[in-house]
């Protein structure tokens, strides 16, 4: 009985009445149990490494990098499927919404092999490239190469996940995230490490387990989507290539992959400026950004929960109560992180230890850690705001902010203030900076920082300002094949 009040309520709730708090928690706390749940399973292979070696931890921290970066590719479809399948459910057109997330499903598929495919083929030119052969273990590569494998499982996954929110519930893909990331942190350390007849496979056996973790939660999430327990129901009788909605759901989702892929393909741009300073430096880095993603749950399961409800008020024609929502979001989101990142800032140490025992690693991550401490706190705000652009349809917003901000702005001031500017002469040309501005590896802290601060406020900027409530998203049925204008109003300026 409990089950089906929790179906009919998941399935059958209106986000877009109601009290704009209760809806944002209803949908933002499964959320928000899925991100922190996420946030400690990535970090599962991170912590165990670090118990046979720096090198081993350093290995997985590069491996997860790059998977980070050619994942993202993907992530941008799942972007533009919750605008449009938000937006069909605030339009009642639910037909359209079950199409386009079949169109979603196959898009990703195909990319998703596409993905793994390159992955698996290029592992030796990837960390050629980064020039951190000699610095990593032996099994590095081959961590790198079962990752990408299994990012057909974490697609899969994510992407029904994602379908599912955006119709409402956000309740199946939580208990899909618990299973799934849940197998991973036991497995782990018993692949690892071995257990009974079981042989230990090192660094290997975290990609194994987050193989077996994702296609378990991946088949639970396309149960629901089959069987019609949430507002989506797909039937096989629907299965049909849509060309013109799929170029459109590109279309949408390209600038979101872009956001996604230069935000990973900075990090390992900075992975590269920290290479040099030695394993202890890259295990460091690795170590400070999982924490940042720890830390950020929270504030990520609201904003993801808020840019639902903003795409189905838009769908319903309300636009003023989609600027509510973002309001509202930013709000729970700036008091969560800021009781967070005040924990972090008076004991890293306590956060450092869990990755590693090793004294020169505690120390220098925490004066990392300390300094990075205003860039985490931004970034939860900054996170509500691009998912209410993305779920819009406005996603060059967020793209163009973190171009000018990672490349404009936080990358020359990690080379300017690690002292890689002298390593680096483009053009030939030596670049002379000040001594002063050298202040070694947390130079790389304190242009994450800058960066952050830049990036909030330009996006806060054009919330204020910009038109990103009248993005058309829904041009026509394609169920229907009639013409549809998408149910979009500005509204009136005073």
């Amino acid at each position: 009985m409990s089950q089906v009040r929790s179906r009919s309520s998941y399935a059958t709730r209106d986000l877009t009445q109601g009290s704009i708090p209760r809806n944002l928690w209803f949908l933002g706390w499964p959320q928000i149990v899925s991100g922190a749940v996420s946030a400690v399973d990535e970090m599962v292979d991170l912590f165990w490494s670090g118990f046979i070696s720096s090198r081993a931890m350093a290995s997985v921290g590069v491996g997860q990098t790059w998977i980070m970066l050619f994942n993202s590719a993907r992530m941008g479809l799942d972007t533009s499927a919750r605008a449009m399948v938000s937006r069909a459910v605030g339009a009642a057109d639910l037909p359209l919404a079950n199409h386009i997330a079949y169109q979603s499903i196959l898009i990703n598929t195909g990319l998703t092999l596409l993905i793994l495919g390159s992955g698996i083929a290029w592992a030796d030119l990837l960390w050629k490239i980064l020039g951190v052969t000699d610095t990593l273990s032996e099994d590095g590569l081959a961590y790198q190469r079962l990752r990408f494998l299994a990012s057909i499982f974490f697609g899969a996954n994510n992407v029904c996940g994602s379908l599912l929110t955006a119709g409402g519930d956000s309740l199946t893909p939580m208990k899909a995230q618990l299973l799934a990331r849940g197998l991973h942190i036991v497995l782990t350390p018993l692949f690892m490490f071995g257990f009974g007849p079981l042989p230990g496979m090192g660094i290997l056996g975290g990609p194994v387990a987050h193989a077996i973790g994702h296609a378990a939660g991946g088949i639970m999430n396309f149960r629901a989507l089959i069987i019609g327990s949430s507002r989506l129901h797909l039937r096989y009788e629907g299965l049909k290539v849509d060309p013109e909605l799929a170029v459109r759901q590109l279309r949408i989702g390209a600038p979101a992959s872009v956001t996604s892929a230069e935000r990973a393909l900075s990090n390992l741009v900075l992975v590269g400026i920290v290479a040099p300073f030695g394993a202890t430096a890259i295990a460091v880095y690795s170590v400070t950004q999982r924490l940042q993603q720890l830390t950020s749950f929270a504030g990520q399961g609201l904003a993801q929960a808020s840019g639902v409800i903003v795409g189905q008020s838009l769908g319903a024609r309300q636009t003023q109560r989609a600027r509510a929502t973002v309001w509202w979001a930013l709000a729970y989101v700036g008091g969560l992180q800021v009781v967070l990142c005040v924990v972090m800032f008076l004991f890293p140490e306590a956060f450092i230890f869990a990755f590693s025992r090793e004294p020169e690693v505690i120390e220098v991550a925490s004066q990392f850690l300390r300094i990075g401490v205003l860039g985490i706190l931004l970034l939860g705000a900054a996170n509500v705001l691009a998912l209410a652009f993305n779920t819009a349809g406005d996603t060059g917003v967020a793209m163009w902010s973190n171009l000018g901000t990672l490349w404009l702005i936080q990358q020359p001031a990690a080379v300017a203030l690690t002292g890689a500017s002298s390593r680096w002469q483009p053009f030939g040309l030596q670049v002379l900076l000040p001594e002063a501005w050298n202040v070694g590896f947390v130079g790389v802290a304190w242009a994450i920082v800058i960066a952050s601060v830049v990036r909030f406020l330009s996006m806060f900027l054009y919330f204020l300002w910009g038109p990103w409530w009248n993005k058309q998203v829904l041009v026509r049925s394609a169920v229907a094949g009639e013409g549809r204008q998408d149910p979009v109003q500005a509204p009136a300026r005073s």
